[in-house]
């Protein structure tokens, strides 16, 4: 394996039920006859380890989950991918989420239950595991913000996944200072220029703006770039930014230039949107390649 093999995921992990209906209400009471459900796990710490999984990365993930049977299937769900488990386990229920999607890959996520507030966290033994990482990749979660005492300092490269950061929220804001690459969406931005400028003025040398069905736009101090979406039969959209943050990263890896790394992260995004899982079990280089070269 090469060096960039390394690599270690720090939280989040949850337990989803999923609603899939044709289209979300729009503000109003609503009656929906065409719904179906399912369950699986899920969150951002799980899509990321689940991507590296599927691009032929074995990587180690670090959670923390409660005693119940939901922590279980989260942790047979990623060890089925090959993903090898640092559990850190709390007598408070494993965070539980429902996620409302639609066919244009809309979603509402309601967290019925956001796992314990203050887990308990076998420091020494995760501190071995952030010591001997090449790339992390940072969760939002409370169980890696009581570890970023141990990140900041250490050799690897740390890429943090700020979701639907407003630009302001102070809870973020010991994440954002350890972060060598960012990813957001804009979904709650109300000043992307402004962000932007302040996030690359830290420790980011990267930021990615993440549009939804209108792609995406990668900035550094002397680059931006504006990335088209890859068409895709939609599924599910749960994971595909987590995908497209993994292969971003393995793009730059195998030396592509920023544009070409884009297309190639937007390229394998599409396997996980056409994927009814976070990401299916493999999706293959080559393909990958391929479409990228055709958007």
């Amino acid at each position: 394996m090469s060096d960039y093999s390394r690599v270690l995921v720090l939280g989040a992990a949850s337990w989803n039920r999923l609603v899939y209906v044709d289209a979300l209400p729009q503000g109003h009471s609503a009656t929906i006859f065409s719904g179906w459900e399912t369950e699986a796990v899920g969150s951002t710490g799980v899509g990321k380890s689940m991507a590296l999984s599927a691009l032929g990365f074995a990587p180690t993930f670090h959670c923390s989950v409660g005693q119940d049977s939901r922590a279980e299937q989260i942790i047979a769900a990623c060890e089925d991918r090959d993903i090898r488990m640092l559990v850190d386990r709390s007598n408070a229920p494993t965070a539980h989420h429902l996620n409302l999607m639609d066919k244009q890959g809309g979603r509402y996520s309601i967290f019925l239950s956001n796992g314990d507030p203050d887990p308990n966290i076998d420091e020494d033994r995760i501190a071995q595991e952030i010591n001997a990482a090449t790339t992390i990749f940072l969760s939002l979660s409370v169980s890696s913000k009581k570890l970023l005492h141990l990140v900041g300092n250490c050799k690897a490269e740390i890429l943090l996944d700020l979701h639907d950061y407003d630009g302001s929220n102070p809870w973020y804001e010991d994440f954002i200072a350890c972060a060598d690459v960012i990813q957001l969406s804009d979904v709650a931005l109300h000043d992307e220029k402004l962000v932007i400028a302040r996030l690359l003025s830290g420790r980011a040398k990267q930021v990615v703006l993440t549009r939804g069905a209108d792609g995406a736009e990668i900035f550094t101090e002397t680059q931006h770039e504006t990335i088209p979406v890859c068409p895709a039969q939609m599924s599910d959209s749960n994971g595909a930014g987590d995908t497209f943050s993994v292969a971003l990263w393995l793009g730059q890896r195998r030396g592509l230039n920023l544009y070409d790394a884009g297309k190639f992260a937007a390229s394998a995004a599409a396997f996980s949107v056409e994927s009814a899982c976070l990401t299916p079990r493999e999706i293959p280089i080559e393909q990958v390649i391929f479409r990228a070269e055709n958007l």
